[in-house]
């Protein structure tokens, strides 16, 4: 299901529209969630650092990490993809996303 227009801002990464948004109280941290925004295909959900400043920069590495390393298919129905980013400044060319929770 893609994210309401509402409340959402749409970035593009790679030539394609994603809509995301911020869920500011939820725990571990802040939930960066992103879907593609022309479709209902898998969402993606990353959780970052409370204090961490979430800007389009940063969005955007998480999309192209997402894709490139995690198997992210936004175009596609499938499961909700989680992901955490650790640390209180991630460097947005690379945030370095781990899966999550952690499997072990």
């Amino acid at each position: 299901m893609a994210l309401a227009g509402k409340g959402s801002r749409v970035i593009v990464v790679g030539g394609v529209r994603y809509r995301w948004t911020v869920a500011p109280d939820d725990e571990p941290g802040l939930a960066v969630v992103v879907s593609h925004a022309d479709g209902e295909g898998q969402r993606l959900v990353v959780w970052v650092e409370h204090g961490v400043v979430v800007a389009p920069g940063l969005v955007a590495g998480l999309v192209r990490e997402a894709l490139a390393r995690h198997g992210w298919t936004p175009g596609r129905r499938g499961r909700l993809l989680t992901l955490r980013c650790h640390g209180a400044s991630p460097d947005p060319a690379g945030p370095g996303l781990v899966a999550w929770p952690p499997s072990g």
